[in-house]
This record gives C-alpha cells, structure tokens and sequence, in this order.
C-alpha cells in the first residue's frame, strides 16, 4: 500500500521531536485509525489540533483502562490463591482445576468455575435476545422471508437496515449534524434490525466494562461469523477450478499448492468488498495481513476467548503494541458484508448472530472469572500456590509445571476446537459424523437410563430418588411445558440443543463440521428422537429444580435442608445471596406453580449488590458487572445440575478425552476416533459417580451412609432400566424378553444401564473374535476398519462367502439413518434378512440358536430363518 504523504510528514516531525519510541508509534496508529474512520486521505481534509487532542485522550484513556486491568487481574490472582489454598490444602491441583472447569469435592465454589460461567453466559445471552424478539412480536421473522419477500432478501434489507441504524447512532454521538436516513420502510424488519444493533451495542458495552475499548462497529456482534470450511474450500464456493488458479511460488512455501490457490480465490473474492482504507490502516504488507486472516480463519482460530486480546475489535493490549495490525476485515458496505456472510459466513443471519454471541459470551465469562488476561492470570496463580505450600514446609502436591493444566485451560479458551491439519480434521470428522448418524438410531430407547440418573441427581439436591424419576417421566409423557413455562425456561438459561449445540456431543466429544453436515446431522438426530429427549429432561429439569428452589422462599439459608445448603455452596451461594434471590427472583406460572425467574434478577438494587461484594465503594461500572455476574451464576447453578440430571460432557470431561490434542493432528484424530461413543459412559463415571464417590471422603457426618445409599440406587436402577431398555428394543426387533436370570442378560443390562448400550451388540455378537471385540471398544471406525480388512483377507483367500459376509457386515452398519430404530426392523423385514442369508447362508438360524441358547428368548413372531432363504 502507498504511503500517506501527510502521515511521513508526520513521523519525521515525530522524528525530529521529544516524543520517543513507543508514544511515536501510538500517535501514529491512532491517526491513521482516525483518518480511515473518517474516510479522510490526507490530514489536510482535517483540524489536525482536533485529531491530535481526540488522540491524546484515546492513548491516556488507554493507559487507564490498563491500570484499571492490571488491578483487577491483581484482584482475581489473589482470591483465587486464597481460594485453592482455603478449600483444597491437601490437593490444591484440584482447586486449580475447579477454577477452570469445576470439580465434584464438596466445598465451597467448586463447581464456580470458568466454564459454567462461559455456558450460563451464553445462555443468556440468546435468552435475552429471543425474550426481546418475542416481546416485539418478531420471533417468527427472524430467520424466515416476510410476506412478498424471500429469506436472503428479508436478510439483506435487514442487514443494511442495521448498518443505517448505527450510522445514525454514530453521527448523534459525533454532532455530525444531518442523520443519514433509514431508507427501509418495512416495519418488521426495521423492527428486527433495531433489536440487533441494540443488543450488539449491548454486548460490546459488556465487554468495555471488562476492559476491551472496542470502538462502535455497525453490526459488532453478526460480523464475527465465519465458517472454515467453505474459507479453506474458497474455489470451490466461489465456482472456480482449482487448477486454473496461477499462485505465487512464495504463498506455497508452507502449505500445499491447493491452500495457496484456494486463499488467491478468497482474498481476490474479499478484497473486492473491503474497505481497504481502514483494513489496512496499520499495515504496509496487505498481502501477509490478509494471509494470517485467512490462516486464522481456515484454523478456526477467530473464536479463542483469551481476554481482551482476543475481544473482536478491542484497542484494550499492552500500549506498546498499541500500533500492531489489528486482523479485523472493515467491508466497504452492508451489502458487501452480505455478500461475503453469503458466501463464507457461519450460517443464515440467525446463525451468523448466535454464532457471535456464542463467542462474546465466551469471552465475558472469561473475563469475569480469570480477567482480560486469562493464562497469564492462571500461571501466576499455579506458581503463587507451589510458592506459599513450598514455603510453609508442606510437600506440593502440584508444581509449576503448566502441563496437567493445559488440556483444560484448551477447552476454556477454545483452542481445542483449533485446527492444524484441515484435510486430515476435515474428513476425520465427516468419518466420524457418518458413523453417529449409522449407529445412533436407536439411541433415544438407549438413553432409558437416563431416568435413573435423573432420579440420582435430585436425591442429590435433596429431594426424593423416586420423585426424581416420577418428574422426568411427566415430563417426558407432557410432550411439552405451556408457553408460559417455555419462556421461564429460556430466562432460566435452557436454549434448545440443536440450535446452539452438537446433539451427538452426548456420545461424543462434538467435532466442527461444515454447515451441510452440521445440519445433516442435526436432522439425524431431530429423527431418532434423541433431540426431543434431551431437549425435554433439560427443560424440565431446569424447571423442577427452579421450582424446587421457589418452594423454599420463605426458609432463611441456615435452614434449608442440608443437601440444598451444600448444593448452593459448591456455587458460592451464601445467606446474603440466598436472600436476594428469594425475595427478588420469584415468579407464578400460569397453573399457579412458583419458578425462579432469572430474568427479574435485573431488578435488584445497588444496594443489593454492594451486600453481595460487601463493600459500599463501588462504582456504577462495578455495579452493573457485578449484578450481570451474579444474575449469570444462578443461571449457571440450573445449567450445570440439568447436564448431570440429563448427562452431557462437561469441560472437565472434554479435556479428559481429548487431552489438548488439536484436530488435523495424529494424537487429535486417534483420541478422537478412540473416544466416540464414549462421551457417555465418561461422564457417568466422572460426574455422577464421580459426584456420589465424594461422599466418602467423610467431610460431614453420615456422608458415608450417603454415598452407600446413593451409589446402591443408582446401580439397581440402572441395571433395571437397562433391561427395560433392551427390551423394548428387542421388541421392536420382533424379538421376546430376555431371561432375566441368565448371567448374560444381566451383564447386558447393567451395560446398557451404564451408558455402553451402543457396544452391547459388539460384545455379545456371534461370531466376533477377539480382534473384532478389541477393535469395537477403540471405536466404531476401527470396527469397520476391521470388517473392511476381514473382507479383502477372504477375497485374497478366495472365501467368498467370508468376504461377503465381512462386506455385508462394513457396509450395512455404516449407513446413515438406516439404523433409525423405526426403519431398522421395516428394512431387515424388506430386504435386510434376505442379504444377511445370501451372505451367511443359515446366519438367522445360528443367531436364533444363539439367542435360545445365552438368553431363553425367541422371536415373538415367524422365526425369519423359516421366512427368508436368501436371494
């Protein structure tokens, strides 16, 4: 890029003058952001004396917004070394790893950690903002076409709407005189356009409350919203054929020659519609600015929530690197903006916001737990623990070494979801995405057992076993809550799985996946029933528990009972706290049955805050953080009891199974191919007897008969709703009920009971040898890998009916919604049966033998070996 005549003119002043170093360069910078803002090419078209003041006051208001960061992050250093020292004095490596991720240790804010914060914030977030749809009566148009007008256009015209609207806004806050007009007359869609740069404006306010000084951006929150696949995939998005492309020998130098060509489509896609002025306002290299945007992108690198250094748009770094190439892309326009969301954006407007506000709330709940610095705060934190335990004669048991730490701090931040291989992440995930959609059909009828632990959960929070599996069967047999209830669940923080969530992250830890397969599978699981499942034991849930909570409004903390008093401190909920929200979060449903509403939480008072701080010398900033923190944590307590009532992974658990292995790496794709399916049963294993284990570490008296009683019910239930389980897929299979005395029914039970229902047919299959036994436990894909292997070896060997059989078997379990429990059996009746004997000649016969012989069942129908003889 050409350099600006008046801005060289300017640096040899600056050259010639007192002011050094560093300050030269943040003059510099602040000028040149000024003058692209204003769309100025030279500082003659300005009142330089008023830019230089404007300058002046942005670089000390800079510096005391780092002064303030530096004290605050100072602030949390200290409290939580307090903390782990206070509540962990015997394993302070747990303390650590609570602050990131939460533990199931009965003490104080245990399960306070950063990642219910990131979660409940999010939720929040897309609460608030649907409660603002709806209440405007807009809900319905969000993401489909009006009346007349289509669902691109309806998107567009809003889209430009919105940038209308915050020009407007800019120019009021500026006396710029005239307001630029709104050209839209549609009065939904400027509706909905106001309700989205409201709240964008909402959100970035957020963040400069922590500490990020994001300039106003018209459309702050949508404009974060790409997606690396259809990047990576450019050419091929834009129409083009790759080996048309002619690249620079020096962009393959580090990649391969198919990543250059695809980065030339983009960037010559892209710098068609970018604002280059403001773009590259602090570059001289266009080229290598644009490379480290697309490689930030193609590695989906844009959504890390490292504090303010990864805040979109934020001034808020160290002063010295005040100057530094901001990667943000400013478009020319609303329309070119579109255009590129069109094409390389994370979804449809809904989608490319949800997608935003997932990534600011991520950072928010980082900012509110480990500060604008979030790592750097941690190892100061690690290292200040190992000094004080060194220092007061007590052998460590952790050290300063980062490495145990960092797989979870890689969940909390969102490196982990990170690429370095695209090819090899790419197609690992689409293998693995294929195989969910081929095994999990009957999964719902699987997830039987999650009544019981349902059951186990409340008896935790201190109400009834029994009851609990009662509450989840109404809801269940419900089908759905009234309007009323749906909307205190959405204020409670329950967003829908499927709209923000990857429903097969209940079996595994989710992958990205590209739009296509993402909604491919989204409809996989909308399908086999699994959606509706999950979504109704959450909600109801949340709701249970909200209502549980509004019972006890009227008991003073000290006496509640005493598994509710502990549930409250595990999330740092004290007397104080417990008082604000009995008087203030209360609200009557319309069958007369009492929530807490979260949402009314905004209306308590400064006073009321400044309790919970302790303190009266708190700023109004203060206040309206500390208020949001707040109203965030209680969300956070009904989040995180309802992904152990309904089990889901947790950060704890992703950091587990992945290890911080990055996808497109060789250990990344292994633990992920090795843990599929697995998700499950490790959380049952790390949370909920994880969470009952506690009790035998004795911290109150009669913990021991607790955990007795509670591990004793949670086996006989689950083993029972196993069986239950079982048959009811066996009958939908047209098979009879399994002995219940035989040893084999019984192991089968309690493994379906205990989340490895997805395995039973690999274990106690005919014919599987221990190799094929070996290779289902690592995986369904080395299971296939196996049968595919098995396959060729026979057709080597000339065994033909081998081969078939081994093909037949790789095949038929590996495609897509033909698992669905109600297809299955329609297919195997149709077709399935006859293959499976052309293959396998007398096979039926074998399993019906097999079936008489290990469980006493029998078909309850015609015997299919009597039915079908093969083609």
């Amino acid at each position: 890029m050409a350099k600006n005549i008046c801005l060289t003119r300017i640096e040899n002043l600056l050259s010639k003058s007192s002011i050094k170093g560093t300050k030269q360069e943040e003059i510099v910078g602040f000028i040149k952001d000024a003058m692209a803002e204003k769309k100025l090419s030279s500082l003659d078209e300005i009142n330089v004396d008023k830019i230089s003041k404007e300058v002046s006051e942005q670089i000390k208001l800079q510096k005391k917004i780092n002064k303030r960061n530096a004290l605050e992050n100072e602030i949390k250093v200290r409290k939580y070394t307090e903390y782990v020292l206070r509540e962990f004095p015997d394993d302070p490596q747990e303390g650590l790893i609570s602050i990131m991720v939460g533990s199931n240790a009965r003490v104080a804010a245990s399960r306070a950690s950063v990642s219910v914060q990131q979660n409940a914030t999010v939720n929040q977030l897309i609460a608030g903002f649907n409660t603002k749809l709806r209440l405007a009566k807009v809900d319905q148009f969000f993401d489909k076409g009006l009346e007349g007008i289509d669902e691109i256009e309806t998107q567009r015209r809003t889209v430009n709407t919105i940038a209308e609207l915050s020009a407007q806004k800019t120019a009021i806050e500026e006396n710029a005189g005239l307001k630029p007009p709104i050209t839209e007359t549609n009065p939904t869609i400027i509706k909905i356009a106001e309700i989205m740069e409201e709240y964008s404006e909402m959100v970035r306010q957020k963040l400069n409350d922590r500490g990020a000084n994001i300039p106003r951006i018209w459309g702050y929150i949508v404009k974060q919203s790409h997606d690396p696949y259809t990047v990576r995939d450019a050419a091929k998005v834009l129409g083009l054929k790759l080996n048309e492309i002619e690249v620079d020998a020096n962009l393959t130098v580090k990649q391969d020659i198919n990543y250059a060509r695809n980065y030339k489509a983009w960037k010559d896609f892209v710098s068609q519609k970018l604002d280059a002025d403001r773009t590259f306002a602090n570059t001289d290299n266009v080229d290598e600015f644009l490379q480290q945007v697309y490689s930030t992108l193609v590695g989906n690198k844009y959504q890390l929530s490292e504090g303010i250094a990864s805040a979109y748009g934020s001034r808020a770094k160290d002063v010295a690197k005040g100057s530094a190439p901001k990667r943000i892309l400013h478009f020319k326009s609303s329309n070119d903006w579109f255009d590129y969301n069109q094409k390389f954006g994370a979804g449809n407007l809904k989608e490319s916001f949800f997608s935003g506000l997932q990534t600011a709330g991520r950072n928010i709940g980082m900012l509110d737990t480990l500060g604008t610095k979030p790592k750097e705060n941690f190892l100061r934190i690690l290292e200040t623990v190992h000094k004080r335990q060194t220092d007061s004669g007590k052998e460590s048991t952790t050290t300063k070494v980062y490495r145990p730490f960092d797989k979870y701090m890689k969940i909390i931040d969102g490196s982990i979801y990170t690429v370095e291989g695209f090819g090899l992440a790419k197609y690992s995930a689409i293998a693995r995405s294929i195989q969910s959609m081929a095994k999990l059909g009957g999964a719902t009828i699987s997830a039987m057992a999650d009544v019981g632990i349902y059951g186990s959960e409340l008896n935790y929070q201190g109400r009834s076993y029994l009851g609990g599996m009662f509450e989840a069967l109404g809801s269940l047999f419900k089908i759905k809550n009234t309007k009323q209830k749906k909307e205190i669940a959405e204020m409670l923080g329950f967003i829908s799985d499927n709209t923000i969530y990857d429903m097969s992250a209940r079996n595994q830890v989710g992958d990205n996946l590209s739009k296509g397969w993402t909604r491919t599978q989204r409809t996989f699981f909308k399908y086999n029933l699994l959606s509706w499942w999950t979504n109704t034991l959450k909600e109801g849930s949340m709701l249970g528990l909200a209502n549980y909570f509004a019972k006890q409004k009227n008991l003073e903390f000290g006496k509640l009972n005493f598994k509710l008093q502990n549930l409250f401190k595990l999330y740092d909920v004290d007397a104080t706290k417990w008082d604000i929200i009995r008087k203030t979060a209360m609200e009557q449903a319309d069958d007369g049955k009492e929530f807490i509403n979260i949402g009314l939480l905004d209306q308590m008072s400064d006073a009321d805050v400044k309790k919970i701080r302790g303190t009266d010398n708190l700023t109004q900033r203060q206040i309206r953080i500390e208020k949001e923190k707040f109203k965030t944590s209680v969300s956070g307590i009904l989040l995180d009891r309802s992904i152990y009532a309904v089990i889901e992974p947790d950060a704890r658990v992703k950091g587990f199974m992945t290890q911080g292995a990055l996808a497109g790496t060789g250990p990344g794709e292994a633990i992920r191919f090795f843990g599929q399916f697995k998700a499950f049963p490790i959380s049952i294993v790390m949370k909920v007897l994880g969470r009952d284990m506690d009790y035998f570490k004795g911290r109150n008296v009669g913990d021991t008969g607790r955990g007795i009683r509670g591990l004793s019910a949670l086996i006989v239930t689950s083993g029972l709703l196993g069986y239950l389980s079982m048959t009811i897929k066996d009958f939908l299979r047209g098979k009879g009920r399994r002995d219940p005395t035989k040893f084999k029914t019984i192991m089968a039970a309690f493994l379906q009971g205990g989340g490895l229902g997805i395995y039973g047919d690999v274990l106690f299959k005919e014919t599987r040898d221990a190799g094929s036994v070996l290779a289902g436990l690592a995986g369904p894909i080395p299971l296939t890998v196996v049968d595919v292997g098995l396959a060729f070896k026979y057709a080597l060997t000339g065994e033909g009916g081998k081969t078939a059989k081994a093909a037949h078997r790789a095949v038929s379990s590996s495609i897509p919604f033909l698992n669905l429990f109600y297809v299955k059996q329609a297919f195997d009746y149709m077709i399935g049966y006859q293959i499976m004997e052309t293959v396998n000649p007398g096979g039926l016969r074998r399993v019906e033998q097999r079936m008489k012989r290990e469980y006493n069942q029998e078909f309850l129908f015609t015997k299919p070996s009597t039915q079908f003889k093969g083609f």
